[in-house]
């Protein structure tokens, strides 16, 4: 099986080959229209893991591939002592408009297992604010 998916050469055999993730927007990304299935669906990225693992991923081994199926939506490790020192990651960004820079801005570093840091007093969210949308009446 890992022959016929992978090739013959092991040296270029890769889990991550096999294990990918797909986002699928949940609206019609996944029975829409194709063409709204390509604006609204990002991947696939190569995932690391198990079900065992720290960073758990899942696939479902009776479905015979090895495609991703679930994930932690979020991570954060929180600094008790000093809240501006805490990070966190999204899945995927924050913003759920698909043309928006923010849209899966956040995937990549997710899936390198990589993390933000999470500003959290005044200061800190001042200090780290780069965009503002203000809302009035």
């Amino acid at each position: 099986e890992l022959t016929a998916k992978l090739g013959k050469d092991t040296t270029t055999w890769s889990w991550g080959r096999l294990h990918q993730l797909m986002l699928k927007n949940q609206t019609l990304g996944k029975e829409g229209p194709g063409v709204l299935q390509y604006m609204l669906n990002r991947g696939p990225w190569n995932l690391g893991g198990g079900e065992a693992a720290v960073d758990a991923t899942g696939w479902n081994a009776a479905s015979g591939d090895y495609g991703v199926t679930w994930v932690p939506s979020m991570r954060m490790v929180v600094n008790l002592k000093d809240f501006d020192k805490s990070k966190w990651i999204n899945l995927t960004g924050a913003s759920g408009h698909a043309y928006s820079a923010h849209y899966s801005d956040q995937t990549e570093k997710w899936a390198k297992g990589e993390l933000l840091d999470w500003s959290f007093t005044g200061k800190a969210v001042d200090g780290s604010t780069v965009d503002t949308l203000k809302l009035t009446p």
